[in-house]
């Protein structure tokens, strides 16, 4: 009896299982066998358990041939998958503007969403499509309708891509250039993110604000930054000094997004709005080599003597910079000469110190290449000047270079800085000799060259580096 009833389960399974064939069909693009599967009229609607049809599989693959004769067959448009995905929401992904107007035709529902909310026209702004997002306002889309996770809307998805050209058309049809997030992102902080120009421009023309405060939202019972900034791996220094806030030029400065800058500062920005520790976006600039937005920033009135604010002191860490540091001890430090000479056009002070007692030929030194020295010594010829750890030139010529620059460039310099009279053997505060750190990082050739130089002009060098080959003519 129990076998009985088994066998007629069975037969009941075996007989609800789903004709796959013409879905197998597409997956594997043959087309020709899916047409003759279509023609013999097998179930066109048939699903896989995870909800997806042939028309989702036809439409998915990018098969438009395929997926308007399963149209013609009769197969149904708004069959969603387990995530809500309808073949509408993914003709819209793909871009396929003939499909998504065939889908459309056919009584596909423009209003469809995924299972987190996001409707089709995020879909379509975030593909970029402009003749998909058409379409859709044209079939009643609210240009502002929000997902409910986040509260992000389609110009948003727009701007955090880069389509510039959908962000003017969704402002064109009444898009709200200053709606917000749960976090407080607003369509403005996604284009700067992405570092487009032309998005900021037409935000900030339709009303957006260029000194708009991202708040910082407290996370997990500490205080932080709005989470997407959280997870891009950014930490408090980006954070704006006066308030829990980022300013839109000190985002991008994060984000090292030059040209969104640029736009921001046409725009109105305020060009000395600095982080919590004083950073300025004229630091961050200068730091990155950006030379064109070095002198926007200079022509909208930025500070060119401008200095970070004061750090802990602390002698363990070679390459981290020292509080008080000012744009031009910055553009030094990371080897931009041209960026050193704007700077100094404007009048960046290049008697200035940092908090070490840093010197701008000291700071150059520390970039490993002699281009900066050669810069700053015309500035600044004071050769046997030393920091408050007691580091002259060419201790910092070796001291975390290796991050910034080639053995061969730092033995250049070591070179460069000799031939400047730097002394070569005086120890820090420390008892190290430039060869001690030579020993400790991997610059073999930079020590070797050390030696060399104080062998060659009668000397002895306190401590002949680790590796060091002796010159066959002072064996």
């Amino acid at each position: 009896m129990r076998l009985g009833i088994a066998l007629l389960w069975t037969a009941a399974w075996c007989g609800a299982a789903t004709d796959d064939r013409l879905i197998e069909a597409i997956k594997r693009r043959d087309i020709k066998a899916a047409s003759a599967l279509i023609s013999q009229h097998v179930d066109v609607n048939a699903a896989l358990p995870d909800g997806a049809t042939a028309l989702s599989w036809a439409v998915f693959l990018d098969l438009p041939e395929i997926a308007g004769q399963l149209i013609d067959a009769g197969a149904n448009v708004n069959a969603a998958g387990e995530y809500g995905e309808t073949p509408l929401t993914l003709a819209l992904a793909n871009g396929d503007v003939a499909l998504t107007e065939k889908l459309l035709k056919a009584a596909a529902d423009p209003k469809a969403t995924r299972w987190n909310g996001e409707t089709t026209l995020m879909i379509a702004a975030g593909a970029g499509s402009v003749e998909e997002v058409k379409l859709l306002i044209a079939a009643g889309l609210d240009v502002n309708a929000t997902e409910g996770h986040k509260g992000q809307n389609a110009l948003m998805w727009a701007a955090a891509e880069g389509h510039s050209d959908v962000v003017d058309v969704l402002i064109q049809n009444g898009a709200n250039v200053n709606a917000t997030t749960r976090n407080g992102f607003t369509p403005l902080t996604f284009a700067v993110v992405k570092n487009d120009a032309a998005s900021v421009r037409r935000l900030i023309q339709a009303g957006a604000d260029p000194n708009y405060a991202l708040p910082v939202k407290e996370k997990d019972g500490r205080k932080g930054k709005a989470a997407n900034l959280e997870q891009n791996g950014n930490e408090d220094k980006d954070r704006d000094k006066a308030n829990d806030t980022i300013k839109m030029l000190t985002l991008a400065g994060a984000y090292r997004s030059a040209e969104a800058a640029i736009a921001l500062l046409d725009g109105g920005a305020d060009p000395n709005v600095a982080d919590r520790h004083g950073k300025t976006a004229l630091h961050v600039a200068a730091e990155e080599g950006q030379l064109e937005l070095v002198k926007k920033l200079l022509s909208k009135g930025a500070n060119v003597n401008a200095r970070t604010e004061s750090s802990p002191p602390s002698d363990t860490i070679f390459f981290t910079l020292a509080g008080e540091q000012t744009p031009l001890l910055i553009a030094a430090k990371y080897n931009h000469p041209e960026v050193m000479r704007a700077l100094i056009a404007a009048g960046a002070d290049t008697k200035v110190k940092a908090q070490d007692g840093s010197t701008l030929l000291l700071a150059a030194a520390g970039s490993g290449h002699v281009e900066a020295v050669r810069c700053a010594y015309e500035f600044d010829k004071d050769v046997k000047a030393v920091d408050s750890f007691g580091r002259n030139a060419m201790h910092e010529s070796v001291s975390g270079t290796w991050e910034k620059a080639t053995q061969p460039e730092v033995t250049d310099l070591v070179q460069y800085l000799a031939d400047l009279g730097v002394p070569l053997d005086d120890v820090d505060q420390r008892g190290r000799t430039p060869i001690d750190i030579t020993d400790n990082a991997p610059l073999d050739q930079p020590g070797q060259r050390i030696a060399d130089i104080i062998l060659s002009r009668g000397g002895k060098p306190r401590k002949f580096p680790n590796e060091y080959v002796r010159p066959a003519s002072v064996r």
